[in-house]
Protein backbone atom coordinates (compact mmCIF):
# COMPACT_ATOMS: atom_id res chain seq x y z
CA UNK A 1 0.00 0.00 0.00
CA UNK A 2 1.26 3.43 -0.87
CA UNK A 3 1.23 5.39 2.38
CA UNK A 4 1.94 8.69 0.64
CA UNK A 5 -1.34 8.50 -1.29
CA UNK A 6 -3.18 7.76 1.94
CA UNK A 7 -1.64 10.79 3.65
CA UNK A 8 -2.59 13.01 0.72
CA UNK A 9 -6.14 11.66 0.82
CA UNK A 10 -6.40 12.30 4.56
CA UNK A 11 -5.19 15.87 4.09
CA UNK A 12 -7.61 16.46 1.21
CA UNK A 13 -10.48 14.99 3.25
CA UNK A 14 -9.64 17.25 6.17
CA UNK A 15 -9.67 20.35 3.99
CA UNK A 16 -12.97 19.41 2.32
CA UNK A 17 -14.57 18.52 5.66
CA UNK A 18 -13.48 21.79 7.23
CA UNK A 19 -14.84 23.89 4.39
CA UNK A 20 -18.17 22.02 4.38
CA UNK A 21 -18.39 22.42 8.15
CA UNK A 22 -17.90 26.16 7.82
CA UNK A 23 -20.64 26.38 5.19
CA UNK A 24 -23.17 24.37 7.18
CA UNK A 25 -22.13 26.05 10.44
CA UNK A 26 -23.51 29.37 9.26
CA UNK A 27 -26.98 27.82 8.79
CA UNK A 28 -27.29 26.19 12.25
CA UNK A 29 -28.89 27.27 15.49
CA UNK A 30 -26.84 27.73 18.67
CA UNK A 31 -27.74 24.33 20.20
CA UNK A 32 -26.81 22.48 17.02
CA UNK A 33 -23.52 24.38 16.86
CA UNK A 34 -22.67 23.28 20.39
CA UNK A 35 -23.24 19.62 19.54
CA UNK A 36 -21.25 19.88 16.33
CA UNK A 37 -18.35 21.65 18.04
CA UNK A 38 -18.19 18.92 20.69
CA UNK A 39 -18.06 16.16 18.09
CA UNK A 40 -15.64 18.18 15.94
CA UNK A 41 -13.22 18.45 18.86
CA UNK A 42 -13.32 14.67 19.29
CA UNK A 43 -12.84 14.12 15.56
CA UNK A 44 -9.93 16.56 15.47
CA UNK A 45 -8.08 14.80 18.27
CA UNK A 46 -8.73 11.42 16.65
CA UNK A 47 -7.45 12.72 13.32
CA UNK A 48 -4.32 14.17 14.92
CA UNK A 49 -3.61 10.86 16.66
CA UNK A 50 -4.07 8.99 13.38
CA UNK A 51 -1.80 11.31 11.44
CA UNK A 52 0.86 11.18 14.16
CA UNK A 53 0.76 7.38 14.10
CA UNK A 54 1.19 7.41 10.31
CA UNK A 55 4.09 9.87 10.35
CA UNK A 56 5.70 8.55 13.51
Amino acid sequence: MNNNGFKNGALFGTIVGTSLGMIFGTKMGPMQKRKVMRSARRATSTLKNGINSLWG
